[in-house]
């Protein structure tokens, strides 16, 4: 039986404010921060006046925001704006019914509040994660209007990016706006990149085209996931056998604030994705069939097959069991960080 798609909350969103469906209390909550803010500047945008925004918007978060600030917060009037927006950010409430400061008293009256709030105030609550069966989100789930702002899809993602590069008056190829994508590494499995990183991303390829067309070596130079780049390029001057090289872009890193352990967890997961290619393409799999397999992005697999090719299983598994030796001796103080790195990359 066909199954309609699900709404991204984002769109779901979009029409309740479109159509001025807007309840009191909102709950957004989801990996997509991003999303959150838009969310609540497009409200702000909509319902306070820009000549008393800094006493009809409040944010509260969880250095002031006390059950009893929340409520008052939303008690207090406002003469010129058409409702008074209050954003509670990361309110810990939402995530136990034990956080500290907070009494379970105090969050029943908050929770029952919520069902009669001041109609001409919007409260917002947002979260990364929530405590679905804690007491504030159980409240709101049943009254509340609640956005989960999850990742969006690559059609959405596509979307997203056009959008900035047409505001910027930059042009970007089907063909080169999928690589940006690619690059980007969003949909990998347990990727911790957003859409903040990919807007920051769209912005440096902008800066670094030439004003009128993003090329694809544009997006070569400059999309990151600035530890990946580092692995590549430490990989370039291993392989061309040039380890002064991968020391220099060793010293950069953890000149440029990176730590060791950031740097650890970036080679971890070049060697180990190079490995499963390596034994992949050995069982005769395509980059597709792999791509499928791994969850990885296509581009991410492109680029690690030359390398994988030069080295094998054997290797390859050697070196993993080097790096997570490095990964010890740091964890342990039984050498330092930046040592154990300098002798790993001198014994591959």
């Amino acid at each position: 039986m066909y199954k309609k798609p699900v709404k991204h909350s984002f769109k779901v969103f979009s029409e309740n404010l479109k159509t001025g469906n807007i309840d009191q209390v909102i709950l957004m909550y989801g990996i997509e921060q991003y999303l959150v803010k838009w969310a609540v500047d497009t409200l702000v945008k909509k319902y306070v006046n820009p000549a008393t925004l800094s006493m009809d918007y409040v944010i509260l978060d969880e250095e002031n925001a006390s059950c009893s600030q929340v409520i008052e917060a939303c008690e207090t009037f406002s003469m010129f704006s058409e409702r008074r927006v209050v954003w509670v950010r990361n309110f810990k409430p939402l995530t136990s019914d034990s956080a500290k400061g907070y009494s379970k008293e105090e969050i029943k009256e908050l929770a029952e509040y919520t069902a009669g709030s001041n109609d001409k105030t919007i409260l917002i609550f947002s979260s990364e994660e929530i405590k679905a069966s804690a007491i504030l989100p159980t409240a709101l789930k049943k009254k509340a209007q609640c956005y989960h702002f999850d990742k969006i899809d690559k059609a959405e993602l596509s979307s997203f990016a056009k959008k900035r590069f047409k505001t910027s008056g930059v042009e970007i190829t089907a063909r080169a706006l999928q690589m940006l994508i690619e690059a980007t590494g969003y949909f990998n499995k347990e990727s911790d990149y957003r859409l903040f990183n990919f807007e920051n991303d769209i912005q440096k390829v902008i800066a670094h085209s030439d004003g009128s067309k993003v090329t694809e070596q544009d997006i070569e130079r400059t999309v990151s996931g600035d530890l990946d780049t580092f692995v590549f390029d430490m990989l370039d001057g291993i392989s061309s056998n040039q380890k002064d090289k991968a020391f220099q872009i060793l010293y950069n890193m953890l000149h440029s604030g990176s730590d060791p352990f950031s740097i650890i967890g970036a080679i971890v997961s070049q060697f180990e994705l190079m490995l499963s290619v390596r034994q992949l393409r050995e069982d005769g799999l395509d980059l597709s069939a792999m791509h499928k397999k791994l969850g990885s992005s296509e581009y991410r697999i492109k680029k690690l097959i030359p390398y994988a090719n030069k080295y094998s299983v054997e290797k390859l598994k050697h070196t993993l069991s080097g790096i997570y030796e490095v990964d010890r001796n740091i964890k342990t103080g039984l050498l330092d960080g930046q040592l154990a790195l300098e002798m790993f990359i001198a014994s591959i």
